[in-house]
């Protein structure tokens, strides 16, 4: 039997760092599962950990327009979300996008973050984003290319290469 303290420190480290949470490799299953929960999830609820103030506006904004949007699914695949909301949730997603106590992995508010830019610009004819046509559309091809996607959301995606290759994109 050796002696552990006259092991090599530095592989010692790596044994015991389990990694943190933006270091789990995922699933494609359970980036799958997650990402469902997370559509099915209350926009106001999420949202207002941004801002305790929030979710009374977010619930100002959605009754005065008498919109019913529950979820995150309600919100990216209404025929004309308010705009207002789905910047609020690209900041949402990009406060949680490689955070070390994100609740969400990487993958999933990466591709809350897209959403949000791909239902702006297809659904609203609005840019809200700083981001050129190229890096909207290698971001949006990577998530299309994810096999925990689902077809839905795919092809919402997919919209958003569409409007990009037009001359609408260059809003």
């Amino acid at each position: 039997m050796r002696d552990i303290h006259k092991a090599n420190p530095e592989l010692l480290s790596k044994m015991m760092d389990l990694g943190s949470a933006s270091e789990q490799a995922w699933r494609p299953e359970e980036l799958a599962a997650i990402f469902r929960h997370q559509m099915s999830a209350a926009v106001q609820f999420d949202l207002g950990a941004l801002d305790p103030g929030l979710a009374n506006r977010l619930n100002n904004l959605s009754s005065s327009q008498g919109l019913l949007l529950k979820s995150f699914a309600d919100l990216f695949f209404h025929p004309h979300p308010p705009i207002e909301l789905l910047r609020l949730t690209k900041q949402f997603a990009k406060a949680y996008r490689n955070h070390p106590d994100s609740p969400l992995p990487n993958e999933i508010a990466t591709l809350l973050y897209f959403l949000s830019i791909v239902a702006a610009l297809v659904r609203c004819g609005e840019r809200i984003t700083e981001l050129d046509d190229d890096s909207l559309r290698k971001g949006i091809e990577w998530l299309t290319s994810q096999k925990w996607v689902d077809e839905k959301t795919r092809a919402l995606l997919r919209e958003g290469l569409e409007f990009l290759k037009t001359d609408a994109g260059e809003l």
